[in-house]
C-alpha cells in the first residue's frame, strides 16, 4: 500500500521549523550560560575583607550593642506603652543582627566590638537621668536622630564593601533601621497626641 504524498511537504515543514527552534533556543542558553558566567567572575571572593568591611564590623556591632542598651533603658525608665513596646523590639531585633553579624565574621580575622562609643556612653548617661513623661520623648527623638545617622554606616558598606555576605547582612540590616526609624516616627506621632 503506498502513503500519499499530500502531507510530506508540511512534515518537512513543520520539521525545519522545529530544528530552527531548538537552535535558536540552544543558542538562547548558551547565551545565558555565558553571561552569568561572566557575572560570577566578577564577584568577589566571599573570604576577602577590604579595610571597609572591617571598618564596618566595628562601626556596626558598636551601633547594635549601643541599640540594645537605650532598647534596655527604654523599659526601665519608659513610661508609654508605644515607647515600652518599641523598646521591646528594639532589644529582640538589634540582638538578633547582632548575633548574625557574631556568626559571620566567627572564624576569620574581622573583629568586632562589645563596646559603645564614647558618643552613645553619654547619650546613654543623658537619658539615664529621665524617666517617666520625660525619658519618653527625650528617648524617642533621640531614635529619630541615631537612626538616621546610622543608615549612613550600612549604605556606605553596600556602595564600598568587598564582601558580599557583609554586604548582604548590611543591606538587610539598614531595611530593619528604616523599619525603626519609622516605628519611632509613628511612637513620637502618639506621643504627641497624647500630649506628652
Amino acid at each position: 500500500m503506498r502513503t500519499s504524498n499530500v502531507n510530506q511537504p508540511a512534515a518537512n515543514n513543520f520539521s525545519r521549523r522545529a530544528r530552527i527552534t531548538g537552535a535558536v533556543l540552544l543558542s538562547s542558553f548558551c547565551l545565558v550560560g555565558m553571561t552569568s558566567c561572566e557575572d560570577e567572575d566578577n564577584d568577589p571572593i566571599l573570604t576577602t575583607y577590604n579595610q571597609q568591611d572591617r571598618n564596618f564590623a566595628i562601626a556596626t556591632s558598636q551601633s547594635l550593642n549601643a541599640q540594645m542598651d537605650f532598647g534596655q533603658l527604654a523599659l526601665v525608665n519608659g513610661e508609654d506603652d508605644s515607647v515600652l513596646d518599641y523598646g521591646t523590639m528594639l532589644v529582640s531585633e538589634t540582638t538578633e543582627s547582632k548575633t548574625e553579624l557574631e556568626g559571620i565574621v566567627d572564624g576569620t580575622d574581622v573583629e568586632i566590638s562589645d563596646e559603645v562609643s564614647d558618643a552613645m556612653q553619654a547619650k546613654y548617661a543623658e537619658l539615664a537621668a529621665l524617666s517617666g513623661e520625660d525619658f519618653d520623648m527625650a528617648f524617642i527623638d533621640f531614635q529619630l536622630e541615631t537612626l538616621d545617622n546610622s543608615m549612613s554606616i550600612y549604605e556606605n558598606q553596600n556602595d564600598n564593601g568587598e564582601n558580599n555576605t557583609l554586604k548582604a547582612f548590611s543591606d538587610k540590616t539598614l531595611g530593619k533601621v528604616k523599619d525603626h526609624r519609622e516605628d519611632a516616627r509613628l511612637v513620637k506621632i502618639e506621643l504627641e497626641a497624647e500630649g506628652i
